[in-house]
């Protein structure tokens, strides 16, 4: 069970507590939420293009943020402040060279000064003229590289060290996102596996009945025919069940209803 502090900044508090509090309301927000399964991958990007947003608000007027995860076979941006930052993303991607696949290359952080001036990367350059400054921030998750966050800024004065905190304390959460939203989704997997094996357990229990009332025997020796007959005609007991049910009602047997519990948050009393 996943319990969340209700802590709330005080008027005392800066800007690094502010991002900190923000980004933990919204890891919350994903067990509270709770989505559906098939949505699970999109929330965890929604929660993402927030923390974007978030941090770009602490960067200077003309940069622009991106979020990179790693795929099978590529990288895509999942969350930017910009379309263009996007752009470059995938402008590193294509050339084959850039700050953002060395940090996620090397699992390090990357600072550029001056991208006109730097001879690392001259083909993402030449297709970057109005980006004069970057920093890439490695995302890591359980020992292996998850994506890497980006700032590109056509400002030639550089990053304030507010900003670069910022991108610091944005790049140490995005991994308790993902671990957050995939204990969630897993949660929700042993849930639903839960409620199918209580299902065909009510199945089960009815065609006990019947045979119970057929043979004249008790719970287990009626099982024992179950589970016989179930080997012998190599179907599921759960099927052989449902068919036996369906047989003397003459209706397919009715499946049991399991309600969601009210769900309840932390620090709250309902």
């Amino acid at each position: 069970m996943l319990i969340w502090p209700r802590w709330t900044p005080t008027s005392r508090d800066g800007g690094v507590e502010q991002l900190a509090w923000k980004y933990s309301e919204r890891s919350r927000g994903i067990v509270v939420n709770r989505p559906s399964m098939p949505t699970d991958i999109e929330e965890f990007e929604r929660a993402l293009t927030d923390c974007v947003t978030i941090a770009d608000r602490a960067m200077p007027d003309c940069a622009m943020l991106s979020i990179a995860l790693c795929g099978e076979d590529d990288i895509h941006t999942a969350a930017c402040s910009h379309a263009r930052a996007e752009l470059l993303d995938g402008l590193q991607q294509a050339t084959g060279q850039g700050p953002m696949l060395d940090a996620l290359d090397t699992g390090k952080s990357v600072t550029v000064l001056d991208l006109a001036a730097d001879t690392r990367w001259p083909r993402f350059a030449a297709g970057a003229p109005e980006v004069r400054v970057m920093h890439c921030e490695p995302l890591e998750y359980d020992g292996a590289m998850l994506g890497v966050l980006s700032v590109y800024s056509c400002d030639a004065e550089g990053l304030p060290e507010e900003a670069l905190v910022a991108l610091r304390v944005t790049a140490s959460h995005v991994p308790v996102l993902f671990r957050t939203a995939l204990g969630a989704a897993r949660m929700r997997e042993v849930a639903a596996q839960l409620k199918e094996a209580l299902t065909t357990r009510a199945i089960i229990d009815q065609a006990l009945g019947i045979v119970m009332a057929q043979r004249r025997c008790t719970a287990r020796e009626a099982f024992e025919i179950l589970r016989q007959v179930s080997q012998d005609r190599n179907v599921k007991l759960h099927q052989l069940a449902a068919s036996i049910v369906e047989k003397v009602s003459g209706q397919p047997p009715q499946r049991s209803r399991f309600e969601e519990p009210p769900q309840r948050i932390a620090g709250r009393r309902t």
